[in-house]
């Protein structure tokens, strides 16, 4: 193409420049001579580019969409396969007028086998309507011995469809007569609303009220009697069956539950479990200061347990009197040691509190030594054996004989598994 060009040029600058004086045979209605051309300079031959029936490239394009419409844009699509030993290329500065090219992407090559493959992705846009074309364009391959040959690609036929109707003229049409919308009925919809709205608050309320009836309510006990309430109580009544139990000689359950009122009165009012304990144990936790009882005398309490616990145990069987005297005992125990006003049961009063209040106190100190003698000579003697006990030869010389090991094995099998002495 280049050297076409320079021919042309070569040409034009090569013709002769016309004579003035020649000029007036052309007035005088003589014909005029043409003059000679001068012989063309020899134009050295130029290697004509292969065509593309024996070029060894094979391209195909591809346009989409198709139809399409004004201002779409169009993707063609050219796939070009050559062989290895060769190698191909789009040229910069590609002309597609009357389209306008928006950008140009070279894939990869891809391997076909023996062959190879590319794909160029070309962007193009066209603002017109009816049938159209894409130009053609050509692509450049060089062969193994680096010769540049050119592929012109055919052109691409598309059609473009209008965005009108399918008018020859279309015309501005007048404008739609207005419509007329009914309102909505606000009133019946508010009312509908506040019907169901009240629907669901009732449901709502029923449930709430029904979940209420049916919750779990407290069940109010009525208040625990007071320690030293029930052990009057139930010494009364044990007093009115005292009679009784002594004729019969049941001296054994007349102590039993004697010992069981005064270690509940004792547990409850003190605050320990008295009735789970034996009377060693007791004593035991009375020793290491773990439980106090004041303001009664602990000697005295563990006497009288360690006296029931021999007519229970040992079954010893002591006088009327005694057993008489063994429920009066208790009586003055719990009266001794009942709370005063503003005392809750379970508390257990401060000594030093009490020493204080007693060494302050006129006349206080003898009557504390008064109620301790009262209760010393109350308490019931410590009973023996009578069957055991032999009558001594001289009463005035008389002794208390020695228990024998014979009675300590009767008493060790007369007295209950797991009890205490």
């Amino acid at each position: 193409m280049i050297g076409e060009a320079l021919l042309a040029l070569a040409l034009v600058f090569a013709s002769p420049p016309v004579d003035p004086g020649t000029s007036g045979g052309a007035e005088t209605g003589e014909p005029e001579l043409a003059a000679p051309a001068p012989a063309a300079p020899p134009v050295a031959p130029r290697k004509q580019p292969a065509s593309s029936a024996d070029a060894p490239i094979t391209v195909t394009t591809r346009l989409t969409p198709d139809p399409s419409h004004i201002g779409d844009l169009l993707t063609l699509e050219v796939i070009v396969a050559y062989p290895r030993d060769h190698a191909i290329n789009l040229p910069n500065g590609l002309d597609f007028a009357p389209l306008e090219l928006v950008s140009i992407v070279e894939g990869e090559v891809e391997s076909t086998g023996n062959d190879l493959r590319q794909r160029f992705t070309i962007t193009l846009q066209h603002f017109d309507v009816g049938a159209a074309e894409v130009p053609s364009f050509p692509v450049t391959w060089i062969d193994p011995d680096d010769a540049v040959h050119t592929y012109a690609v055919p052109p691409h036929v598309f059609v473009v469809e209008s965005l009108l109707v399918n008018e020859a003229e279309p015309q501005l049409r007048g404008e739609d007569p207005m419509i007329s919308l009914e309102y909505p009925n606000v009133s019946l919809a508010v009312i509908i609303y506040s019907v169901l709205a009240g629907v669901l608050l009732a449901s709502v309320l029923a449930a709430l009220f029904v979940m209420w009836r049916r919750r779990e309510r407290p069940v109010v006990l009525p208040p625990p009697v007071p320690p030293h309430e029930r052990a009057l109580a139930d010494l009364v009544t044990l007093a009115g069956q005292r009679e009784a139990l002594i004729e019969n000689g049941a001296y054994q359950d007349y102590y039993l539950r004697l010992t069981e009122i005064a270690k509940r009165y004792v547990g409850g009012r003190f605050g320990f479990e008295a009735l789970d304990r034996t009377t060693e144990e007791i004593q035991d936790a009375l020793r290491r200061g773990q439980l106090r009882v004041e303001p009664l005398d602990p000697k005295q309490v563990m006497t009288f347990l360690q006296d029931c616990d021999l007519v229970k145990f040992a079954r010893l069987s002591p006088s009327n009197d005694e057993a008489r005297e063994a429920l009066e005992v208790v009586r003055e125990m719990v009266d001794r040691s009942k709370p005063v006003e503003g005392q809750v049961e379970g508390q257990v009063e401060d000594p030093d509190e009490g020493q204080d209040k007693v060494a302050g106190e006129p006349g206080a100190a003898q009557d504390a030594a008064a109620d301790r003698e009262r209760a010393r000579a109350r308490r019931p003697a410590d009973p023996q054996p009578v069957a055991k006990q032999a009558p001594p030869a001289d009463p005035s010389d008389a002794e208390p004989p020695a228990p024998s090991p014979e009675a300590d094995t009767h008493q060790a099998e007369d007295r209950a598994p797991g009890d205490s002495p």
